[in-house]
């Protein structure tokens, strides 16, 4: 049985279908961690006995998921009352991952809609944890991975996280990483540049961000496949079009601005309301290391004045031209 000592994975369900992949996604992770698997339902108000014994329910058929095949992981199923948002919220504190599933309708009556889309925007936004949110995808198989880790980079603070946590997930789960920078270019510009016969300033400063941003990687993933890509176009298209042969997507939560509601970003809302495939939002400090640009300050800030012209990679707001 895996150790009960450490934080744990935290899944949340609620009465709307058994949500398979997202429960079998959390288990195959903790399993692979050495983590404990917590599985959550949360109830709003004072739930009946019929209602009480659902959810019940619901949490026995799903630990019965998450042990199939998996006998050693040690699950531990909770019923809680609250708000399903707050719920998870609170609980992603002391966890090493949070899962959610992502679906658009409301479960049972009176059960918690832990899993509706504005519950996984609120807590990917909010969660000290990351979190990983899980579409049910018929046809996908679970895990499946012969498909790559996609990793979004910019030179935003965010990017620091984002690249480890994928590479630890990608290593563990013996798949390849694929880092993307996606960067922007007006028809203007590169009507000017091929005129001109230049090169590509903008792909050239990108692949040096990658394999700054990559760096240390191999050294602490010596068995890892990384691969890096550098492309022109708009963020969230680029990687929505990459979402269907991935595995995952990862990108960066951004840095706190001071706003009362905490950003997201437009890259990662667009990926949690699109792919098929799951998707992990990092908060900056997910790693453990402080909010620190992943470039030297001179050349980060080239990338932050690129940005205001065009885009960025995961989530900043931006304007560009799919290409």
């Amino acid at each position: 049985m895996t150790s009960g000592v450490g934080a744990p994975v935290v899944v949340g369900i609620d009465g709307a279908g058994p949500a398979v992949r997202a429960v079998a996604w959390a288990a195959e992770e903790a399993l692979l961690r050495g983590r404990p698997l917590t599985i959550v339902f949360a109830l709003r108000g004072e739930p009946d006995a019929p209602t009480r014994t659902a959810a019940e329910q619901a949490l026995a058929r799903a630990a019965t998921i998450a042990r199939a095949g998996r006998p050693e992981l040690e699950v531990r199923p909770q019923l809680c009352s609250g708000d399903p948002p707050a719920a998870l919220t609170e609980l992603a504190r002391a966890a090493e991952l949070l899962v959610v599933r992502h679906r658009g309708a409301g479960g049972l009556d009176g059960l918690g809609d832990l899993v509706a889309g504005s519950t996984a925007t609120t807590v990917a936004r909010t969660a000290h944890s990351p979190v990983i949110v899980v579409r049910s995808a018929p046809g996908r198989p679970v895990p499946d991975r012969d498909r790559p880790i996609v990793v979004g980079v910019d030179a935003a603070p965010d990017s620091r996280a984002a690249i480890e946590f994928a590479a630890g997930l990608a290593d563990r789960r013996g798949s390849e990483l694929l880092a993307v920078h996606v960067y922007p270019e007006h028809p203007a510009d590169v009507l000017r540049r091929l005129a001109c016969r230049e090169t590509e300033p903008a792909r050239e400063a990108g692949a040096r961000l990658l394999a700054e941003c990559l760096a240390g990687q191999a050294q602490q993933h010596p068995d890892l496949r990384i691969r890096q890509q550098v492309i022109r176009g708009w963020s969230p298209w680029t990687l929505l079009e990459l979402s269907d042969s991935a595995q995952m997507v990862v990108v960066g939560r951004r840095c706190p601005s001071g706003r009362r509601r905490p950003p997201l970003g437009r890259c990662a809302t667009g990926l949690l309301r699109a792919v098929d495939c799951p998707v992990a939002i990092v908060p900056p400090q997910a790693a453990g290391n402080p909010a620190t640009p992943v470039l030297p300050a001179r050349e980060a800030a080239g990338f932050s004045a690129a940005a205001r012209h065009g885009g960025s990679t995961t989530g900043h707001h931006h304007r560009g031209r799919r290409t």
